[in-house]
């Protein structure tokens, strides 16, 4: 819809089901979620071709406790956002945005970010439409 170039942010060593279960504390969210030094999760690359050439970012993002999920960390915090707008979004199924844009933009202390908007789980293509209608 925006006729930008989609970027993963992966990383280095994928989540599993299992990993991503917040409701088990021995899985490997809950145990980065209480222990911040396991949260600078190593990514595949962080290197977007072409980056220079990009005026306007969107970050997508799920929401884990109350934050943007620690990869998207690992990529801002990799990347220059000088000159650029980032429109942040994320999905989360209860949680609000809450202050997960405003700490991805201190962390990259580059760029201009906007507020960022938060979709829940029943979000459908044209709400998505609108919003990104209204960021032009």
């Amino acid at each position: 819809m925006t006729g930008g170039t989609l970027f993963e942010i992966e990383p280095a060593e994928p989540y599993t089901n299992d990993d991503l279960n917040y409701n088990d504390p021995d899985s490997r969210v809950s145990k980065e979620h209480d222990d911040e030094s396991l949260r600078d999760v190593k990514l595949k690359t962080t290197d977007v071709s072409d980056w220079s050439s990009y005026t306007t970012v969107y970050i997508g993002y799920p929401i884990w406790w109350g934050e943007a999920a620690w990869p998207v960390n690992s990529f801002v915090h990799g990347n220059d956002f000088s000159g650029k707008t980032v429109i942040p979004f994320c999905t989360s199924a209860s949680s609000p945005l809450g202050s997960s844009a405003s700490n991805l933009a201190k962390l990259a202390s580059t760029g201009d970010w906007k507020e960022g908007q938060r979709f829940n789980s029943s979000a459908n293509t044209q709400t998505v439409e609108d919003w990104v209608k209204q960021q032009s």
